[in-house]
């Protein structure tokens, strides 16, 4: 694939953040900008799910230190570039009836831009670059237009992700340095790079291990999460659960696993152990929130270490597994936060004992949630439950034991998340209900959630094409025995 086909993937969006930022009406080019990104990359997909796609590398000459302009796209990637792109669109359609500063409409197509660049780039500095670049965004989308405690979460965000950042430079800093002096030749190109042996190299591992930790983010590097999700907008949570903090795992993926596949398998036991505490504790956690958002937000905990679990596993069943998680977390994760904050247009509250016997005054409301929570627990017949049941024959091959913490997560799923959609859907209204003021869903929020659903379906009944996107990187991960 040639190089300004795959400039032109990440360049589109931020064009369209300019037009945004210096037009007057913004929502239309964000929408326009938004929807020909999706579109070019669903143009991608297609031939990748039949087996017939192909890219290699694209780059320009070396710039200082060995630095490049060096991008590429394989399975992994163009899946979460269009799951990227995407939920971009769900939220410009999610924020239309809003009135927006065309800042606010900006700030997505850049946040989209820097996103697309991390998964496309495969020269390590220029992926930090992207990486460092989806903040800024980001914490103007929860400092400027979230909840009351905006400023605090948005820098409590910012601190938290910047401190791990700090450790992944530096551990990148590191490994290249220590790779020129092993060779003699300056890259950043992550394919050339090997990681060294001894303590030097699990020194380079643990500090860039930690910078992927807090994006993930795993216990206890993970209290800016609630805090973010709850005083976000809807549209801000949608991305920062739905593609935010997939870029974790997918750093564990694409650097991590190929650059040090000795000692990476040899931390598995450790790094799983991790995983399992924020299965638990996310779904513990979950369990006692009374807020919407915030009971969603720990549940991301708990699914993302699901989706570590996966990848942790190095088997076939399980790479798939934990990558197709992530793609199933944020499309569903996704859709509850916009019905959350459709809901909360309404009633202006977000309490579990804020409503009550909705599924009369918003049948269609009722339903999409109901699917979304069904996906979530990981029912038969909808995407949650192949992800979580890949993961979790992976996991089975290599630590039967962390089966159980699996099996256990999942049960804690459904005694979070169903007595939840009970309460605000079918249980009775109390005394301060608002569930007066909620009316159902209108065409442009049914037809963004259609699509969402449908998606659920989709995956769940018939995942062949993504894991035939995914399997060619992923299946080079596992390692030799």
């Amino acid at each position: 694939m040639s190089q300004d086909l795959l400039t032109l993937f990440w360049v589109m969006p931020a064009v369209g953040g300019l037009c945004a930022l210096l037009g007057r009406q913004a929502r239309w080019p964000a929408l326009a900008f938004s929807a020909a990104t999706a579109l070019y990359g669903l143009i991608l997909l297609g031939p990748a799910s039949s087996g017939a796609w192909h890219s290699a590398p694209v780059s320009s000459p070396s710039w200082a230190f060995g630095i490049r302009y060096l991008l590429d796209c394989d399975g992994l990637s163009l899946s979460l570039c269009w799951l990227t792109a995407f939920l971009t669109v769900a939220c410009v359609i999610a924020s239309w009836n809003k009135d927006y500063p065309p800042a606010y409409w900006a700030a997505f197509l850049f946040l989209e831009s820097a996103l697309l660049g991390v998964f496309l780039a495969r020269d390590l500095f220029l992926f930090f670059v992207f990486w460092e670049a989806v903040l800024i965004p980001m914490f103007f989308i929860i400092g400027l237009w979230g909840m009351e405690g905006r400023r605090h979460a948005a820098m409590k965000f910012f601190l938290f992700t910047f401190f791990g950042s700090i450790f992944l430079l530096l551990g990148s800093i590191a490994l290249v340095t220590r790779h020129h002096a092993a060779t003699g030749v300056w890259t950043w190109d992550m394919a050339a790079l090997k990681g060294p042996g001894g303590l030097a190299g699990l020194a380079i591992f643990a500090a860039m291990a930690l910078g992927f930790a807090v994006k993930i983010p795993l216990v206890p590097l993970h209290t800016w999460l609630p805090d973010a999700h709850t005083e976000a907008p809807a549209a801000g949570s949608v991305m920062l659960a739905g593609v935010l903090l997939k870029m974790g795992v997918y750093g564990f993926l694409r650097i991590l696993w190929p650059v040090f596949p000795k000692l990476s398998w040899e931390l598995m036991p450790w790094l799983m152990l991790l995983a399992g505490v924020n299965v638990i504790y996310g779904a513990l956690c979950a369990m006692a929130q009374k807020d919407l958002k915030r009971l969603i937000a720990y549940s991301s905990v708990a699914h993302l270490g699901f989706c570590l679990m996966g990848v942790l596993s190095r088997t076939p069943e399980g790479l798939l597994g934990g990558s197709l998680q992530l793609l199933n977390h944020g499309i569903t994760t996704g859709a509850l936060f916009l019905m959350v904050g459709f809901l909360y247009e309404r009633g202006h509250r977000r309490g579990l004992g804020d409503y009550g016997e909705l599924y009369g005054r918003a049948p269609w409301l009722t339903f999409f949630f109901g699917v979304a929570t069904m996906s979530s627990v990981g029912l038969p017949g909808l995407n949650g439950f192949v992800g979580e049941f890949m993961s979790l024959i992976g996991v089975a091959r290599v630590m039967p034991r962390f089966v159980f913490v699996g099996v256990i997560g999942v049960t804690l799923a459904a005694a979070y998340a169903l007595p939840a959609f009970q309460s605000v859907f079918l249980g009775p209204a109390g005394k301060a209900s608002v569930s007066a003021k909620v009316t159902d869903l209108d065409r442009r929020e049914s037809s963004l959630l259609w699509a969402l659903c449908g998606a659920m379906f989709a995956i769940g009944i018939y995942p062949a094409p993504l894991l035939r996107v995914l399997e060619p990187f992923l299946l080079g991960l596992v390692p030799a025995r």
